[in-house]
């Protein structure tokens, strides 16, 4: 122990300043992030239906408005919730007045 130098680190020393020094290069790497880009799969703005709302909405019409199977993606059966286009029941499924219209296109005629 008479021969160890107090001025040089030992082992675990030198491993602690090497990761010191990569967490630090890592920061200042990270400190401007990249501009973020919008999804390619991006909802319609406004009220427009995509293609597969379009087509769940005429497959209900199909039905005359009523269906007990509804094979639809969540995400569109949710969507079409939302906008109270349909009313989802946990065993059927109901066009509403708004639903008709955005299927007749009258998006602007009220009841």
């Amino acid at each position: 122990m008479a021969d160890a130098r107090i001025d040089s680190p030992g082992f675990l020393g030198r491993v602690v300043r090497g990761l010191r020094g990569a967490a630090t290069l890592r920061l200042w790497s990270r400190q401007r992030p990249a501009p973020r880009q919008a999804p390619a799969s991006a909802p319609p703005p406004g009220d427009g239906l995509d293609a597969a709302e379009q087509a769940a909405l005429e497959q209900l019409g199909e039905a005359d408005g009523y269906a007990t199977r509804w094979p639809v993606r969540r995400e569109v059966a949710r969507s079409l919730a939302s906008r109270q286009l349909v009313v989802i029941a946990s065993d059927y499924v109901l066009l509403t007045k708004a639903g008709r219209r955005a299927l007749t296109g009258d998006a602007g005629a009220r009841d």
